[in-house]
């Protein structure tokens, strides 16, 4: 019988556990809600949790690169300036999601300890997702993010529209991780490696050209990865979900996905495949306009908010692409900031969404609501400004960074086409404007928010606002893997 004897360098040190102390922090937490499960399920002491881990994984994350950028697990594992951006985003992510979330799982009987311990491992694996620098880790951090993604959206198990989406999300789901999983095979099989730097440094050694079983790797891991982001044609499963979904779900499937995959997204086509820029970028060219374009086009159709919202996803998908279609730090910086600031708004307005409850989930739900709830109207108004990207607001200048990059490039067309679906968008957004300060109210005014909702709304309203006075506040924080 042969044993296996690892070597020295494969062996997990405790070096390597530092490096990975903001994950560590959240599964530690997740662990923690599980054992106490039985005595916390309808109490917010599993919500008081999720935040101060989210807080602490955000500070973990700058204090583990403030001791200087470096790889661990045997070079699987990056601790610098790009991992730690989207950490710290996800870390926010995490907490606006758990603060918007608490009045809709009360209202649903949700059991809290279970719910917050699958937003905590999701969260993990977003943050794994930002760090690796192997396809392998790469694909299990999504995995443990795209596994409890499945759960949520099918934890209300007395809806049967959150049946249904659970189910419609988990086979296609299902489908685009067998295509992930199918690409980096493909990829081993033709650079005999999964770590990014020997994939790039093979091709960029070898005339691979000519194969198209590279072709055929570099399109199934980019099509696997553009599912996560919901970029068209891989969109289908974010509008039933996102519908199906109770909101807050659906508000942290809208925003933290997003980032998550866009990382991934960004590290792998510029690091690992960078030396086949010819063919990566227009792979990336297509999805951005399909998705800005297909996005745009079908939210004008829409009378149901969380379903408009989910076409809105798929369409700042495809802006959030223009920076990697770039190719250039610019670029990816540009794309990092648009990532930033598109979390915020989106969960600003999700969290509209669900301050009002059934009523705004319907677009007549907004109808007169100025004259009712001024604020609450003001608020969703700047969200939405920002989504239609209208100075002086953060979508503004994350439109206009990734436009920019990508004109810099030569991808004048694609531009151009940026521009037109953003004057489309106007339409889209601005009719919920005009309902709510333009139509007499027909329902009765909603009832006064909880602390944590309102705490939630006011912080995600300030860094849009902030994000759109000050837009060169992440320009050194933003840099590219």
């Amino acid at each position: 019988m042969i044993a296996f004897v690892p070597q020295a360098d494969q062996l997990v040190t405790g070096a390597d556990l530092v490096l990975a102390l903001p994950e560590l922090i959240l599964v530690v937490a997740s662990l923690v809600l599980l054992l106490l499960a039985r005595g916390i399920r309808q109490s917010p002491v599993a919500g008081r949790v999720t935040v101060v881990a989210a807080l602490a994984a955000g500070a973990a994350s700058c204090w583990v690169l403030s001791r200087g950028a470096t790889t661990g697990f045997a070079g699987m594992f990056a601790v610098d300036g790009y991992a730690q951006f989207f950490k710290v985003l996800v870390a926010a992510v995490l907490v606006v999601a758990t603060l918007v979330a608490r009045k809709t799982i009360a209202a649903e009987k949700i059991p809290h300890a279970e719910y917050h311990t699958l937003l905590l491992l999701a969260a993990t694996g977003m943050m794994l997702a930002a760090s690796s620098l192997d396809l392998l880790t790469l694909y299990l951090g999504l995995e443990l993010m795209t596994l409890c993604s499945f759960v949520l959206v099918g934890i209300a198990v007395d809806r049967p529209a959150s049946n249904e989406a659970a189910i419609k999300y988990f086979l296609l789901g299902s489908f685009a991780s067998a295509i992930l999983l199918f690409g980096i095979s493909l990829t081993y099989g033709i650079t005999g490696a999964t770590d990014y730097a020997t994939i790039a440094a093979t091709l960029a050694e070898r005339s691979l050209s000519e194969s198209p079983l590279l072709f055929a790797a570099i399109g199934l891991v980019a099509a696997g990865l553009a599912f996560k982001i919901a970029a068209v044609p891989f969109h289908a499963w974010a509008p039933d979900a996102y519908q199906g979904a109770l909101t807050p779900v659906a508000a942290f499937l809208a925003s933290g996905s997003k980032a998550a995959g866009l990382a991934a997204l960004g590290r792998v086509t510029l690091v690992a495949f960078g030396p086949e820029k010819d063919f990566v970028t227009p792979v990336l060219v297509v999805l951005a306009a399909l998705s800005i374009l297909v996005g745009s086009v079908l939210a004008l159709a829409q009378t149901d908010v969380k379903r408009l919202l989910a076409y809105s996803s798929i369409s700042h998908a495809g802006y959030a692409l223009l920076g990697l279609i770039a190719g250039t730090p610019d670029g990816v910086s540009a794309t990092m900031t648009y990532a930033f600031f598109y979390v915020f708004m989106t969960l600003g307005a999700f969290g509209v969404v669900i301050a009002l409850g059934k009523r705004g989930e319907s677009l007549d739900g907004y109808e007169g609501l100025a004259a009712q709830r001024p604020v609450t109207a003001a608020l969703m108004l700047v969200f939405l400004l920002s989504l239609t990207g209208i100075p002086p607001t953060a979508g503004f200048a994350a439109k206009f960074v990734v436009i920019v990059a990508a004109v810099r490039e030569g991808h004048v067309v694609l531009a151009v086409l940026a521009v037109a679906c953003s004057v489309v968008s106007a339409f889209i957004y601005m009719r919920i404007a005009v309902l709510m300060y333009m139509k007499e109210p027909r329902q009765t005014a909603p009832a006064r928010f909880p602390v944590a909702l309102t705490a939630a709304l006011a912080l995600a309203a300030l860094v849009t606002l902030i994000g759109g006075v000050l837009p060169g506040s992440l320009a050194q924080w933003a840099v590219s893997p």
